[in-house]
């Protein structure tokens, strides 16, 4: 197989390059603005995007472009026939989201938006062993520093803003834990002097179930969830972007004997998972599960906003 990716040098190298070079027969392509290393094997480099998706012979391409340019490079690779892998969020607002998902569906094209966190083994493991049925509390915090000035997230031209980089995260929280299922949501949006959206944050009730979760781009760094469900309560720290190189840890207490212990789970490059997960789906071509999952999560998202 064969990928065209479009995006950021750096974030290319930093997360992107790490796991598709593990991928054995996997030839990469790359159309990218800005200088790369030496020291990667590319099979092709382009340094324009339209060319790029013109003349190159993969069959997927992954666009990792500045959020307000996702949606132009994602409908013209599907014009090109070919399946779409795009960094969060997948559009800025819900009728792109839907004109993507419409195309994909009509040219049978794969389209994922990369929502990783929930492939790695630990939360997987966490997500596992709650029963939804039962009295569960779910409270999450993702939060980081302030942004250096020139990030683009400080732009809304660039579709900058927490809003559109974290709700996918939250829309996914909502879709895992609130399956088919009535709630009510409460959310604040506060926004900064530039009127870029620099914290979000919701409550969201049902029958059994109930999600606090506070996101920001301007506090101490915090990325972490806390689950209560069946006289267990569960704690997972770096939830939305576990580390590649080191060991995650679940933290399990169980309340009734106050007894504590912890689930060690080996080094997981998240986005090879994710990328294997992916080939394998494009493989066997059936689609339909993933258009309603990103429909989904993008009509949980527009209620956020």
């Amino acid at each position: 197989m064969r990928i065209l990716i479009l995006g950021n040098s750096n974030i290319f190298q930093r997360k992107i390059y790490p796991a598709l070079h593990r991928i054995k027969n996997l030839k990469l392509e790359l159309a990218s603005k800005r200088l790369i290393g030496n020291n990667m094997k590319i099979d092709k480099l382009y340094n324009s995007y339209s060319v790029a998706i013109k003349e190159t012979t993969a069959k997927v391409v992954y666009i990792s472009l500045v959020n307000s340019q996702h949606y132009l490079w994602a409908i013209k690779s599907l014009k090109n026939n070919k399946h779409v892998i795009i960094d969060k969020p997948i559009t800025l607002n819900f009728n792109h989201t839907k004109k993507l998902i419409d195309i994909a569906r009509k040219k049978k094209l794969f389209i994922s938006e990369a929502i990783v966190f929930n492939k790695h083994a630990s939360f997987k493991k966490m997500y596992s062993k709650i029963n939804l049925r039962n009295k569960t509390k779910i409270f999450c915090k993702f939060h980081i520093p302030k942004l250096e000035k020139e990030n683009f997230r400080n732009f809304n031209k660039y579709g900058g803003g927490c809003f559109h980089d974290m709700s996918p995260y939250a829309s996914s929280l909502i879709n895992l834990f609130f399956p088919n299922t009535k709630y009510t949501l409460i959310y604040n949006i506060k926004k900064n002097k530039k009127k870029v959206v620099n914290s979000l944050e919701l409550k969201v009730t049902a029958k059994n179930t109930y999600l606090e979760a506070s996101f920001s781009f301007d506090s101490i760094y915090k990325n972490q969830i806390e689950i209560h469900n069946q006289n267990k309560k569960y704690f997972l720290n770096y939830v939305f972007s576990p580390p590649i190189n080191k060991l995650v840890k679940l933290n399990v207490y169980e309340t009734d004997s106050k007894k504590k212990y912890d689930v060690i789970f080996p080094k997981q490059n998240i986005f090879y998972t994710y990328f294997k997960q992916i080939f394998r789906i494009i493989r066997n071509k059936k689609y339909n599960y993933f258009y309603n999952e990103i429909e989904t999560i993008a009509k949980i998202k527009k209620k956020i906003s």
